[in-house]
């Protein structure tokens, strides 16, 4: 685009040069510029933009001009913000670059502040706190702090995703030689800074912020003056649009600038969440909204393409896409023109085959899970007939409980529960027994409401080795209707294949017809604590009966190693020869180099105080039986081991899933402990230079990694008598046994540690240490 610069800059080697784009802002560009002639920071370039103003705002920028040395005045013909900002990058000199815009204002200090940031923390981008405000008041942005996105410190894109939410070109500076061949795209309006601001990111590796207040956003008040900020709720169609080609552009830098494949799913998961709740949700409720078909039309032919142009795990990681285009369109389907109903329904069918197990789990347990199975219905059937039945139950439904009050009985209920499982299960599943069965696989588990674990890996090398198989799961859900209780036990009955990965209650006591293998992927590595038919006669065991309806159906079991497989097929009553040591799905992580490359620079951008220190996570199992498990007394002192071991360590908090009360930390230790007991085990062990754990299965996934381990076992005789060991547990275990605290300092002190001893215990477990059990799973049990 061409451009003049009718005035240039006197000032040499300017420091800074803030690049500002100007159209029609009379009204507040003093305000604006005498913001930047105040700076501190001296040495400043100030680049005026013109962008074929009307209103006599570059006359007054060039009369600014004449009376400052350091104003720099360039104008061009209408083009837009983004050709605005490329013209002035193109003219500024600084070392740094920084962009305003024309209403705006900044604090006095805020040039200083960046500029000394950039300089002594010798990063590429420079970021701090925005404010808004109007002539009333000012405000915090509330996204940016609930996203904590201003927490100040070192940070990149793929460590710190938060830094998505804050992608105006504003608030920042850049160093020149990171952002002088970059350019903002010119053909769009809305989201046109992302790609330029993400380019920026990837480009300078490290980010810093600032927790200070470097920028003021005006929030304009008048209707008539809308800023390019608000055109979201002024013109929603054009917004979107600009939106959709705005991650067009943004999605190939990730490609680009991201080499390791972890790191990359996972930043474009991030970004694409971010931008479909905070950009393309609102527009998308002002398109319905509005009700114009044409430009329904056009949105719902944009979605397909966008679906469409996802991989199947981008696609199944982005809940608020799903829910978009399931039910929150459905509970406004009566906003969408009869025009555009069969774009929706081109749309809700591709939705829906991209679905995982795990996806359409978290849809049904939703507050809507009756539009959901409408919307599968009618993307099943090719007919939004399921969707005008499903909307008439539901109108009907409110116009009685309108005249009625509605009282629920308590025994009634129970009455009808104990019916419709009685129904599903002792009526429907042996008639559905008789149908022939599916190339259909079917996960079962009440431990996740997601593929995870092994059932993840297993799904992925399905889709690889097995792809015109059928999968289907049932995955953890409050409670299901008898409509997906039948559709449960006929898949169970009707599939060649079922996954089990624990106890799966909704199988008890049924028996499985001929063709169907059950194949218990058990969740725990190894052989430790008795289980099964082995604990029977122990203070927390199940009996007899309980343990034969609950494993009777096992055709195969799959295990980490050989030596295990008599210990398996006494706890859950198979043959040895269906006891397989196949591996554990789960632990092929470990042997990812990329995966644990990336939850390590995580980690460190999540929890920053954990950087340069050692970790050691405290993961022990639960205590007692079912009733007592949620409750956990810590013996571990964390005061004690903050005063001798933090300077050089931190701790971390990893409780079993059956825990949720009695763990805390202090506060004034939580730069040296942390609770992350809802994070992925796994990922902690991968983060975990020292492991504290006392009767836990645990210790067989760690070893792998071939690190210390500590036993805390302070209450062993008593555990004894709850559950008791495959092994002698002093002779089994590969590391010290220690019972106090003191005894646990020690140890880390004196580095009591032998780890010859953790290397045949791995290989005493793990008969294939190549991360590829899931393959061999599904190559060996899927025929």
């Amino acid at each position: 685009m061409l451009y003049e610069i009718v005035k240039p800059a006197a000032i040499v080697e300017p420091k800074v040069s803030v690049v500002i784009p100007v159209y029609n802002v009379i009204r507040y560009i003093d305000e604006t510029i005498e913001s930047l002639l105040n700076q501190t920071l001296k040495e400043v370039e100030i680049v005026l933009v013109d962008d074929g103003s009307s209103d006599g705002s570059l006359e007054r920028i060039i009369e600014l001009a004449a009376e400052h040395e350091n104003i720099c005045v360039v104008k061009e013909p209408n083009a837009g913000p983004g050709t605005a900002r490329n013209n002035g990058l193109a003219v500024a000199r600084g070392k740094y670059i920084s962009f305003v815009d024309s209403d705006d204002v900044l604090p006095e200090k805020a040039l200083e502040i960046m500029y000394h940031a950039a300089e002594s923390e010798q990063v590429g981008v420079v970021t701090g706190i925005s404010v808004s405000f109007n002539s009333n008041r000012s405000w915090f942005i509330g996204g940016h702090f609930k996203k904590g996105v201003f927490k100040k410190g070192r940070k990149t894109l793929v460590k710190n995703p938060e830094m998505l939410y804050t992608l105006g070109p504003c608030n920042k500076m850049y160093r020149a030689d990171v952002v002088k061949d970059i350019r903002f795209p010119t053909s769009i309006k809305v989201a046109e800074d992302h790609p330029f601001v993400l380019e920026a990111y990837l480009k300078s590796g490290d980010i810093y912020t600032v927790d200070e207040i470097i920028y003021n956003y005006r929030a304009r008040e008048d209707e008539g003056d809308v800023s390019l900020s608000q055109i979201v709720k002024s013109d929603p169609y054009v917004s979107f649009k600009d939106i959709i080609e705005s991650t067009k552009l943004a999605d190939p830098l990730f490609t680009k600038y991201v080499t390791n494949p972890i790191a990359l799913g996972k930043i474009r998961t991030d970004y694409y969440d971010r931008i479909v709740s905070a950009d393309i949700w609102p527009a998308y409720k002002g398109i319905m909204m509005e009700g114009n078909a044409g430009t329904q039309v056009k949105m719902l032919d944009s979605f397909y393409e966008l679906v469409d142009s996802m991989d199947l795990n981008l696609y199944n990681s982005l809940g608020v896409l799903q829910r978009l285009l399931t039910f929150e369109t459905i509970n406004r389907y009566t906003f969408i023109k009869e025009k555009a109903r069969p774009n929706y329904l081109r749309v809700l069918k591709l939705a829906y085959s991209k679905l995982d197990p795990g996806s359409m789990n978290k849809l049904l347990s939703s507050a809507f899970p009756q539009e959901v199975r409408a919307g599968q219905k009618a993307a099943n059937r090719n007919s939004v007939q399921p969707i005008y039945n499903r909307l008439a139950v539901r109108k009907a439904g409110t116009i009685i409980s309108a005249g009625y009050k509605k009282v629920v009985v308590g025994s009634w209920k129970k009455v009808q529960d104990i019916s419709r499982n009685f129904y599903a299960r002792r009526i429907a599943f042996p008639i559905y027994k008789l149908g022939k069965k599916q190339d259909k696989i079917v996960f079962l588990t009440n431990k996740h409401d997601v593929l995870a674990d092994s059932f993840k890996a297993v799904y992925d090398e399905v889709l690889k080795q097995k792809p015109d198989y059928a999968v289907v799961g049932y995955l953890k859900q409050p409670k299901r209707s008898l409509r997906e209780l039948l559709s449960l036990y006929k898949d169970v009955a009707t599939a060649k294949y079922v996954f089990l990965d624990d106890y799966y209650r909704q199988m008890y006591g049924l028996t499985t017809g001929s063709g169907t293998e059950v194949i218990q992927l058990w969740h725990a590595a190894g052989a430790f604590k008795k289980f099964g038919f082995s604990s029977i006669g122990y203070a927390d065991s199940n009996t007899e009966s309980f343990e034969r309806g609950a494993h009777k159906n096992y055709t195969k079991v799959v295990v980490s190693s050989s030596e295990i497989v008599p210990f398996y097929a006494d706890a859950f009553d198979v043959p040895e020869k269906d006891v397989m040591p196949l591996g554990v799905p789960r632990t092929d992580r470990f042997f990812n180099e990329d995966y644990k490359d990336f939850i390590k620079a995580s980690f460190l951008g999540k929890y920053p105080h954990l950087k340069g220190k050692k970790i050691i996570t405290y993961a022990p199992t639960f205590r007692g039986g079912p009733g007592e498990r949620q409750n956990f007394v810590m013996n571990l002192n964390i005061r004690r081991l903050a005063e001798e071991l933090g300077d050089e360590y931190a701790l971390i908090l990893k409780m079993h899933p059956s825990v949720t009360r009695g763990v805390g930390v202090p506060f004034d230790l939580q730069e040296f402990a942390f609770n992350m007991s809802r994070e992925d085990i796994n990922d902690v062990l991968i983060n975990t230079d020292i492991l504290i754990t006392d009767y836990s299965s645990v210790v067989f996934d760690f070893s792998i990694m071939e690190k210390p381990v500590l036993f805390y076992a302070y209450d062993l005789e008593n555990y004894l008598g709850e559950r008791n060991f495959y092994y002698d547990y002093e002779e089994f275990v590969p590391g010290p046994i220690v019972r106090t605290n003191d005894e646990i300092i020690s140890a880390i002190e004196t580095n009591d540690f032998d780890l010859d001893k953790v290397r045949a215990f791995k290989n005493r477990f793990f008969d294939d240490l190549d991360g590829k059990a899931a393959e061999r799973i599904v190559r060996e049990l899927i025929k």
